[in-house]
Formats: C-alpha cells, sequence, structure tokens
C-alpha cells in the first residue's frame, strides 16, 4: 500500500516513522502544498492539517477521489458529504483520536454508564480529569472533550491540569452511592495514534464508499475481540 502524508505535524510525523519509506510517495504541508496527482500517486492519503486547511482542500480531495483517512479536529462536516462521497464512490475514515487504548476506555465508558443508570436510575454522577505537559495551549484538551461527548455530559465537569512534561492522563470517575469506578488512560507515545491510523488505512478497503469514523471502526475491533478466542491481529 502507497501512502501520502499532509500534515508534517507530531502526529503526522509519527505516522511517517511508522511506515517503510518506499510505502511514502509524498509528504505534503503549508509549504509543500499536496496536488490532484500526488494524491492520485497514492492508495490512501493520511490527513493531519488544521481544519481550515482541510476545509479550504475539500474540492481538491473530492477531485483526486482518492481513499482519506482525516485526523483533523474541529472542522464541522457538511450535512451532505456522506452523500456526495457516495454519488462519487469515494471513501473517508475520520477519528477524533486514534488511540485504541482511549478508544477501548470510551467504549467500555459508555457500558458502564448505561449499567450504572439502569442499576440506580439518577444517581451516577460523572467526572473527567485530564493532566497535559505546561506547553498544552488548550484546556480541557480536545481528548477531553471527545470522552465527555462520548458519554454525553457537559464540558463544565472536566478538570485541566497542566504540570510537567506529562504527554496525557485522562480519567474518568463514575461517582455512585458510596463508590467510585474509574477509568483511565495514559498516553506514553505517539505512536499510538499511527497504529490506529494505519488499522484505519488497512481497513478502508473493505468499506462502501462513504464517510466513515474511526470510533465505529474501534468499536467493531474492540466486539470482534470479545468474541474471538484468539486476541486481534494474532493467527
Amino acid at each position: 500500500m502507497k501512502f501520502t502524508i499532509i500534515g508534517s505535524g507530531k502526529t503526522g510525523q509519527a505516522v511517517i516513522d511508522a511506515l517503510p519509506p518506499q510505502d511514502v510517495v509524498g509528504v505534503f504541508n503549508s509549504r509543500h502544498p499536496v496536488t490532484v496527482d500526488a494524491l492520485r500517486k497514492a492508495d490512501v492519503a493520511v490527513v493531519f492539517v488544521p481544519a481550515k486547511a482541510f476545509a479550504d482542500m475539500v474540492p481538491l480531495f473530492m477531485e483526486a477521489r482518492t481513499p482519506l483517512v482525516i485526523g483533523t479536529t474541529g472542522y464541522e462536516w457538511p450535512q451532505d458529504i456522506d452523500a456526495r462521497l457516495r454519488a462519487a464512490g469515494i471513501v473517508w475514515v475520520a477519528g477524533q483520536n486514534f488511540s485504541l487504548g482511549l478508544n477501548v476506555m470510551r467504549y467500555y465508558g459508555q457500558r458502564i454508564k448505561q449499567t450504572l443508570n439502569a442499576l440506580r436510575p439518577s444517581a451516577l454522577k460523572m467526572r473527567i480529569n485530564e493532566i497535559h505537559h505546561v506547553h498544552k495551549l488548550d484546556a480541557p484538551s480536545g481528548t477531553a472533550l471527545y470522552i465527555a461527548k462520548s458519554l454525553d455530559f457537559p464540558r463544565s465537569d472536566i478538570t485541566a491540569v497542566r504540570e510537567g512534561e506529562v504527554k496525557g492522563i485522562h480519567t474518568v470517575h463514575f461517582d455512585w452511592p458510596h463508590e467510585i469506578i474509574s477509568l483511565a488512560h495514559e498516553s506514553l507515545d505517539r505512536g499510538i495514534y499511527a497504529e490506529g491510523v494505519l488499522l484505519a488505512c488497512e481497513g478502508i478497503k473493505n468499506l462502501s464508499a462513504g464517510l466513515h469514523f474511526f470510533e465505529n471502526m474501534a468499536d467493531d475491533i474492540i466486539e470482534q475481540s470479545l468474541l474471538s478466542d484468539t486476541p486481534t491481529g494474532k493467527n
């Protein structure tokens, strides 16, 4: 499989580092803009650029018709984008967070919430605490907001701490009468995001045209692993 990488920031670089050099047909950024011809040389393009830059490139992506794996956050998807992609026979996969571990946390967090609410309606209180390095500008983090959205509770219940060189720790607390259940995820290396991106790139060839979300792919991987005696990815 041949890859084009659009966006050479920290996560884009992690994807590049995870690939054999001969499989990367081009790396593009604001100083070296991608073209339709460059996109068509790849089997899949990986896009990690800011939301405005992505919006500006949508017509180019539609013209090239190359499958995309998209890590852009903060972009508001047009209501008709899925229909447009299906009509053009194009496959895109977008993800808020490509860490498999973080998606496992999200998956089980949703089920813990559902179970506790079923056992004792209206008794559950939830909190998220996130810790990042002192250089991080946004607070709360995009990942904390993503978790909050997936569990359907407000931004006001997120506590953000900035200390040291912490890469990222996110903890969800489920406060129940007389007890607390907690789920925590700590990022140790950006390679965790590259792993998820490459899984999405591999799986994209099995998807129908349209807009898909990595979270659904991750759920499928988790559920398949639960049904199998063999861990995912092992023979």
